[in-house]
């Protein structure tokens, strides 16, 4: 508790898990769809980058 009549949302009541970002973060379900969505996002940014790269090496080499 912070103080009168405020409740802190990192703090368990009544046996109910405690709702908020640091309950989000212990959570392994959380960690995973991050490193999913991390991982496509840089096989996404590398594809790219690998078309634009082959792309102008055609054109200067044209």
């Amino acid at each position: 508790m912070t103080g009168a009549g405020e409740v802190d949302d990192d703090e368990p009541t009544g046996g109910v898990p405690a709702s908020g970002w640091r309950a989000a973060a212990r959570d392994r379900r959380v960690w995973a769809i991050l490193a999913v969505v991390a991982f496509l996002l840089v096989c996404c940014c590398s594809a790219a980058a690998g078309t634009l790269l082959a792309l102008s090496a055609g054109l200067f080499a044209a």
